[in-house]
């Protein structure tokens, strides 16, 4: 009998420890998860498999690297993935050219400014959501995708870029829409002092650049521009 309450005791205190264990967790507060650092937050995007392929070439490996160390001695901070920065330009298959792409050393110091530009846009929420579309042009690449002939990005001074999707729903276009006005905006209010250029085209395609304060639109006149007229 005395062996049998000692087993019925030792069973109750076993289940005891076990309520015990189970309920632990609970009692204490749950981690909050840690904030994405803001260098981080730009290498969210996934790497297309073709730049891997690209970048794995130990030739273009080295020349990534050599430009990325001058513009890390210049101050700049590359507020987007590399895949992106170096992208020639959208009809790259169409000239039998290559999709990434980096300039000859002369014209790098020319992409200085424009990169300074589009960190001042996002900084100060004029830019969020937006994609690099193509950055520095070979001449024979520009000429190939009919680039204007005294074209920026031949200099390595311009980028063109994509706000929100390619196709984007109703909500998401009037959401663009305000993003290009915004951007219009801080043209006109700031555009001299950073000697801005911008283009606006009709195919969804905005262009900036550091070689003049001046504005285009479809026809590449300012006449065409969304920017040409005063922004509220």
């Amino acid at each position: 009998m005395i062996l049998a309450k000692y087993l019925s005791w030792l069973s109750v205190l076993i289940l005891g420890l076990t309520a015990c264990t189970q309920q632990s967790p609970q009692l204490s507060s749950p981690k909050k998860p840690l904030p994405i650092p803001a260098e981080a937050q730009k290498t969210h995007k996934r790497t297309p498999v073709s730049y891997f392929v690209w970048i794995a070439h130990p030739h273009n490996a080295e020349r990534v690297k050599n430009y990325k160390n001058f513009l890390q001695q210049q101050g700049v901070q590359l507020v987007v993935p590399d895949f992106e920065f170096l992208r020639s330009a959208r009809g790259w298959q169409d000239c039998n050219y290559e999709q990434y792409d980096v300039p000859e050393q002369s014209v790098w110091a020319n992409i200085v400014p424009t990169l300074n530009l589009l960190s001042t846009l996002i900084k100060s929420d004029v830019l969020q959501n937006f994609e690099l579309t193509s950055s520095y042009r070979s001449p024979v690449l520009n000429s190939c995708v009919n680039g204007a002939k005294t074209s920026s990005h031949m200099q390595n001074a311009a980028i063109d870029f994509r706000i929100g999707s390619e196709n984007p729903d109703t909500n998401e276009a009037l959401e663009i829409t305000n993003s290009k006005l915004k951007l219009c905006k801080f043209w006109q209010t700031e555009g001299q002092k950073y000697n801005m250029g911008l283009g606006v085209y009709s195919t969804g395609q905005i262009h900036i650049d550091t070689k003049g304060f001046r504005t285009w639109g479809p026809d590449l006149t300012w006449h065409s521009s969304i920017c040409a007229e005063k922004i509220p």
